[in-house]
């Protein structure tokens, strides 16, 4: 798809051809596919080391580190030399590593981005990560132009993916396929009375998706300790209470959500038994926080059920991937078409460079002949504008054709000629300086 060649001539002075090849991306991924999340953990602790350990090693380097993968994304014209110094970084992980280059090099980028690669499918805090790393790479001078252009296209699939499809809808965790399995069941939570059981984590997504999707749903906060339930009940704008007050809002709510971590369960036969109106409960707590008998005197939802609703959104996301990975490809073509006219206007500029030599040589002959002749400051003006416009309509073709090559990833062509005038150049400076 996109092909590139550097060539080195062979020169005394060794002239060499700054023409980037895209075979020189390079990406180094330990990923949960491939390691335990310990293995990865350790790692994450090590992205200074990386740069520091591997940058002189490459042209550009960036880093991406999350809870599931450490990858190094690079450019080297020596990807053998790099390969050896990261086996000595990852050590006895090294032989978990996968090691990706050119366009499979993209094309993986480009796909975590997009969430393809992710544990969840279809997460959207990846784009974020993959943006962040990118940023820091460049503040501290470890990126350039070239994966720039790599993680600017990148980000770029990634936003293309989430708007074009539906494969980051519906939130794939417990806390907010339990709010969902609510929603199935009453159809929405609009001025409900929510109970929210547990101030941790879970508890906290809960009560904030509750919160962000309806305004005027009234939520409550139950906490063993009632500090933590007071400051959830802040956040969110409703009301904090301790356990003790929880068979109070059971007679009042219109759904009851667990998530909390006891060995006993706190809700039992006594809580329930006099309750009128039985509210919707709803318990993702391990182990579960309701007395087995407590539930079937309630409409109890247990994790088993929120998990039936985690798998319905993983299929909904996994029936987009095929029109995720179609942008994918379309963008691959649309990045190689970007290298390439990169790549032309490398060579273009030494073959501009030689016609600048040119120019300036010529004009120079030209006003020493007719020194001497009477010549005004308005004639050789005109014989400098008229000596750069004829060298720009001369050369016009062969940029076009340069452009053209490289569109065709003709690049051995593009090289070559790039390398003649560069040539050429050298000459005509040594015979300056001569």
């Amino acid at each position: 798809m996109c092909r590139m060649l550097v060539k080195e001539c062979g020169e005394e002075d060794r002239l060499q051809l700054e023409i980037p090849s895209i075979d020189n991306i390079l990406a180094i991924t330990i990923n949960h596919k491939n390691a335990s999340l310990d293995d990865i953990g350790v790692l994450e602790s090590r992205v200074e080391e990386a740069y520091q350990h591997l940058y002189s090693y490459t042209d550009e380097i960036v880093v991406l580190a999350t809870c599931n993968r450490f990858e190094i994304y690079a450019y080297t014209s020596n990807p053998d030399e790099l390969l050896s110094h990261a086996r000595s970084f990852f050590g006895h992980l090294w032989g978990k590593a996968s090691i990706l280059r050119g366009i499979d090099a993209v094309r993986h980028l480009f796909r975590v981005a997009a969430g393809l690669e992710s544990m969840i499918i279809g997460e959207t805090e990846i784009l974020s990560q993959v943006r962040k790393a990118y940023e820091y790479a460049r503040s501290n001078a470890y990126a350039g132009r070239l994966l720039g252009l790599l993680f600017s296209r990148a980000i770029h699939v990634g936003k293309r993916v989430r708007s074009e499809t539906r494969i980051s809808m519906g939130n794939v965790g417990f806390p907010g396929a339990a709010v969902r399995l609510a929603e199935k069941m009453l159809g929405s939570l609009e001025g409900r009375t929510i109970v929210v059981v547990g101030a941790g984590e879970a508890g906290r997504i809960i009560a904030t998706l509750v919160r962000e999707k309806y305004k005027s749903a009234k939520i409550v906060i139950a906490n063993r300790t009632i500090d933590k339930a007071l400051e959830l009940a802040k956040l969110v704008g409703g009301e904090g209470y301790g356990l003790e007050a929880l068979a109070t809002f059971l007679e009042k709510a219109d759904v009851v959500f667990i998530a909390v971590t006891s060995r006993e369960p706190i809700l039992n036969v006594e809580h329930v038994k006099h309750i009128r109106s039985k509210p919707i409960v709803i318990d993702i707590s391990v182990p579960p926080a309701v007395d087995p008998d407590a539930r079937r005197m309630i409409a109890y939802y247990g994790l088993e059920d929120v998990k039936r609703v985690v798998d319905e959104i993983i299929a909904r996301r996994l029936a987009e991937v095929p029109k995720a990975e179609k942008i994918v490809e379309e963008e691959l073509h649309v990045f190689c078409k970007l290298w390439a006219r990169r790549a032309a206007d490398e060579a273009i500029r030494e073959v501009m460079r030689y016609a600048e030599k040119v120019v300036e040589e010529e004009i120079g002959e030209a006003m020493a002949r007719l020194r001497g002749t009477g010549f005004d400051g308005a004639v050789a003006t005109v014989v400098e504008a008229m000596a750069r416009s004829l060298v720009k309509k001369l050369l016009r073709p062969l940029i076009v054709y340069m452009h053209e090559t490289a569109q065709l990833g003709e690049y051995r062509v593009l090289a070559d000629i790039s390398e003649a005038f560069k040539r050429e150049l050298s000459k005509r400076l040594r015979t300056t300086r001569g």
